[in-house]
């Protein structure tokens, strides 16, 4: 009897304690009011602007809208010369080559001298050049004395007309052979070294018009030559072209400035970055196809002129339901306490804070995973306001 008195008093106590427990467990994890955050004290606040501050400062509204994230397109091309940054080299007068200075793979600097020849055809206006300026000397000669008798009376008009047009005949000789000389490519100094007798027709000297790199020679000792032969090829490698062709229905992905990516050539290949230089108007009727040019920095020489490689090119895809999210434009989106916060419209004319989660940003766009609807009217320009309004 006593045991069962025992038993009973325990289990009395036990009915007691239960509801003590559940008290002060809910009284620990309640939490106290004052150590609420701000974000939390203010998430249910409505807030209102007044009209004169509205006035000076009109808000603009958006709402979540559609688009495509960026994904990368790989295509295949193929690496070409800079064609801002090359040259083709040939003669500009008919000769033989005496000479050649360079072999492919040589390094040149502007004006570096890349083979000499021997022409005929420049020796004769070379000589024409220094008889027209002999005979110059003697019609100035004249014309000046002409002048000269003329202010004193002794010789007629006529005469010193004729003795004129001697003159600028003459002179014009001159300046006619001195423009067929420099279209050869000769120099001021080597048209002046000419006027002391040094013949450049005997040793014509080709130059690099850039700075690069021979990538071509197809001079050979004694060769006949004409104006119309590229016996050099002069390229720039630091910076290259990348030729791609994109199908029709992917030209809408692919924009001016867009990045792309290159794979070089070598046992460790390399990923070089590139960008979107140009986008072709025309497609092909065959292919459907239409070009489109990355240009890249080649400093360290990994790409070659004429390798085949494979690029991969960022691009807006709209077309995929798949790869489409919700965005808001940046400024609508602010942080508050370190969380993503945005600024809601209400039809009474009053707005309130709604946390949102955020995800990647695209441009000026910022995804928006969850906190807002398609139909919640969010401010955008002038939510500045709001968020000091919010932090008061």
């Amino acid at each position: 009897m006593n045991k069962i008195k025992k038993l009973n008093w325990k289990l009395l106590a036990i009915i007691l304690i239960i509801p003590s427990l559940g008290i002060y467990f809910y009284r620990r994890e309640k939490p106290k009011k004052g150590n609420e955050t701000a974000l939390e004290q203010h998430s249910a606040k409505k807030m209102s602007l007044p009209a004169e501050v509205l006035k000076k400062h009109p808000l603009t509204f958006v709402r979540l809208i559609e688009r495509g994230v960026y994904e990368e397109i790989t295509l295949p091309g193929t690496v070409s010369y800079d064609l801002e940054n090359m040259a083709k080299v040939g003669s500009r007068a008919s000769g033989r080559i005496n000479d050649v200075m360079v072999k492919e793979g040589d390094s040149v600097g502007k004006g570096s001298p890349l083979a000499s020849i021997s022409s005929l055809e420049l020796g004769s206006v070379e000589a024409s050049y220094l008889k027209s300026k002999a005979r110059l000397e003697a019609v100035k000669l004249q014309a000046d004395r002409a002048q000269e008798l003329y202010e004193k009376r002794i010789t007629s008009a006529k005469e010193f007309e004729i003795a004129m047009m001697d003159f600028k005949t003459v002179k014009t000789e001159v300046d006619t052979s001195r423009i067929a000389l420099e279209n050869f490519g000769l120099s001021k100094l080597e048209i002046k070294d000419l006027e002391v007798g040094k013949y450049n027709s005997q040793n014509l000297i080709l130059r690099s018009p850039i700075r690069g790199t021979v990538t071509e020679r197809k001079a050979v000792l004694g060769q006949a030559v004409s104006t119309k032969e590229n016996l050099f090829t002069i390229a720039n490698l630091h910076r290259l072209w990348i030729m791609l062709d994109v199908y029709e229905k992917d030209l809408r992905s692919i924009e001016i400035g867009a990045e792309a990516t290159v794979d070089t050539l070598g046992v460790k290949s390399e990923t070089l970055k590139a960008r979107v230089a140009h986008v072709g108007e025309i497609i092909d009727p065959v292919k459907k196809t239409a070009p489109i040019r990355l240009e890249v920095n080649n400093t360290r020489h990994k790409l070659k002129p004429g390798q085949t490689i494979t690029a991969k090119v960022q691009g807006l895809i709209s077309e995929s339901k798949s790869h489409r999210i919700m965005v808001l434009p940046g400024n609508a989106v602010h942080r508050i306490e370190g969380k993503p916060v945005v600024f809601i419209a209400n039809q009474d004319g009053t707005f309130e804070a709604r946390e949102v989660a955020t995800g990647q940003s695209i441009e000026d766009d910022i995804e928006i995973k969850s906190g807002v609807t398609s139909e919640s009217n969010i401010v955008s320009e002038g939510s500045f306001l709001l968020k000091s309004e919010y932090l008061k």
